[in-house]
């Protein structure tokens, strides 16, 4: 028994480093297709009412694909303008940023002389000092487009793809796991079967409730920029909108963004404020209004959600940010749904063991 756990440990290690390995090199089609594979399971409550509807599954499944595609569109339309103001804004934020910079140094310059080297490290002078800045946040240009086009249509075909035959063969696929899991044992083919869809409908639920949250925090931003009198509102609000799907990293790099656009825009306290109201207002967010909407049965360790992320940011880059916390919820609702089936197996396991001692036993006193 020692001498099989002592291999297995160091079995584990190297598959945990091979299985990362795989991950990353695969990015190119593994991110795409698990994007794909957790947008059909946030889908599903959608495909199910078609199906109880009457429409064939092929048909449901096309109509779901259909919708998806449509509102990836509709959305990417709509923040298209946005997107290109705030490159657009990006030179000039930054010069103004380096004056303010310049300026906190100017009154520093007494303490010591190290601050002389961070004002040259930081804004050299000059007179075409704007001109170099300028020049160092270029815009991607149409032939970087051009260039990404190719990969970019070829990961929407995996990810449409995958979404398509994922959502039609959803059933099927969820029947074969239980087998696999559940073995000859009808009934518990039946126990697995279920604790998937189950963890299925809870990982739809949760996100659909998180995007309903995150909508009305990008809203309360927004109003909050607007009262304010911070330069594009709209386009703070959305910020704040897709950076709370990434917790605790998201927040905290639009609380450092919001503070340098804070300091542009205002001078002397008022250049703390919004980024203070944004932190109380997603405080306010992650510790009373998702807990009392999503319920204690869905909370997460926190250092889990943190390593995931970390993970799969690393792995999968701004994409891993948006898929790891699905993923990390389902794994785990999965395994806790299933705990009591692997706890008989586990006991069955066992009396069979001690079982065949006793027999080994008999057989050598004969």
């Amino acid at each position: 028994m020692i001498a099989s756990r002592s291999i297995s440990i160091p079995l584990t290690i190297i598959a945990a480093i091979l299985t990362t390995a795989a991950l990353k090199e695969g990015a190119y089609f593994l991110a795409p297709t698990v994007l794909a594979l957790i947008t059909g399971v946030i889908l599903s409550p959608a495909i199910g009412l078609l199906l109880r509807a009457g429409l064939p599954r092929s048909a449901a499944a096309g109509a779901v694909l259909a919708f998806a595609l449509v509102a990836l569109t509709v959305i990417a339309l709509l923040l298209e303008p946005f997107i290109w103001r705030a490159l657009e804004k990006l030179p000039l934020v930054w010069v103004e940023l380096q004056e303010t910079l310049r300026q906190l140094q100017d009154a520093l310059r007494g303490l010591n002389e190290m601050t002389e080297d961070v004002k040259e490290a930081i804004s050299p002078d000059g007179a075409n000092d704007g001109e170099e800045q300028e020049s160092s946040l270029a815009l991607p240009s149409a032939i970087d487009a051009i260039a990404m086009a190719p990969t970019i249509a070829a990961q929407l075909m995996i990810f449409t793809g995958v979404l398509f035959f994922f959502l039609f063969t959803r059933d099927s696929i969820y029947t074969w796991g239980a087998k696999a899991l559940g073995g000859r044992n009808l009934e518990s083919r039946d126990r697995y079967k279920a604790s998937l869809l189950t963890a299925e409908h809870m990982v739809s639920r949760y996100f659909i409730t998180i995007t309903l949250i995150n909508a009305c925090l990008g809203l309360a931003v927004a109003a909050a920029m607007v009262m304010l009198g911070m330069a594009s509102p709209i386009m703070w609000g959305i910020a704040a909108f897709a950076v709370n799907f990434v917790p605790y990293l998201g927040p905290a790099v639009f609380a450092t963004v919001l503070l340098l656009g804070g300091i542009v825009a205002f001078d002397g306290f008022m250049s703390v404020v919004p980024m203070c109201v944004y932190v109380c207002m997603n405080v306010t967010e992650g510790q009373f209004v998702t807990p009392s909407l999503v319920g204690k049965t869905l909370n997460m360790n926190p250092l889990l959600i943190f390593l995931s992320l970390v993970f799969f940011l690393w792995i999968w880059g701004p994409l891993g940010g948006f898929v790891a916390i699905p993923v990390l919820l389902w794994v785990l609702l999965v395994a806790d749904l299933m705990k009591p089936d692997q706890e008989v197996r586990e006991a069955a396991e066992r009396r069979q063991e001690l079982d065949d001692t006793v027999a080994e036993k008999i057989a050598e006193g004969n």
